[in-house]
């Protein structure tokens, strides 16, 4: 590994494990890092352009891997990590398959949530399954995670977006 991508990995990695001083479940260093590295990145970092349905069972099967690792994980913060992890190397640093950029998903917390209820709190079809639970411990299945997933790519047709672009509704800094 060079010495940039050394630089970028560590970093996702700590961006990863800083997702969980809120609320997450598990917050000790000797028990995040494993969980952050047992998805095989590599699968996506290399290789051919990546459709959608690939990255999506790609998505699953490793966030099921997380939380068969560590059953006080639910759906949502094993989720969590792979996406702050992801939207580092991806979105911030520019590195993966080609097409990887626009199938990744945004980071599943409150801010978010309060952003899309913000902007889009009278569209029913939108909050009818973005809001589906309102807590990350409450996705406890991959399906209720889905459905939170599929509201935010109707979120991203709107804007004329990429699915991780509907992070920009995310309140996390707002005082």
């Amino acid at each position: 590994m060079n010495t940039r991508d050394k630089i970028i990995h560590d970093f996702a990695e700590w961006t990863a494990f800083s997702a969980t001083r809120s609320g997450c479940p598990i917050k000790s260093r000797d028990t995040v890092y494993p969980l952050i590295r047992t998805p095989n990145y590599e699968a996506l970092l290399t290789g051919d352009e990546i459709i959608q349905d690939e990255f999506n069972s790609w998505h699953r099967d490793n966030t099921l891997a997380i939380c068969h690792k560590e059953n006080r994980l639910p759906v949502g913060w094993a989720a969590k990590l792979i996406n702050v992890y992801l939207k580092t190397r991806i979105y911030i640093a520019n590195q993966g398959r080609k097409g990887l950029i626009t199938c990744i998903h945004p980071p599943i917390d409150n801010g978010l949530w309060n952003g899309i209820m913000e902007k889009y709190g009278n569209d029913q079809k939108i909050i009818s399954q973005t809001h589906i639970v309102n807590r990350i411990k409450d996705i406890t299945t991959y399906d209720t995670y889905q459905t939170i997933i599929e509201g935010c790519q109707l979120i991203a047709k709107r804007r004329n977006c990429s699915l991780i672009e509907v992070e920009e509704l995310w309140q996390g800094t707002e005082i």
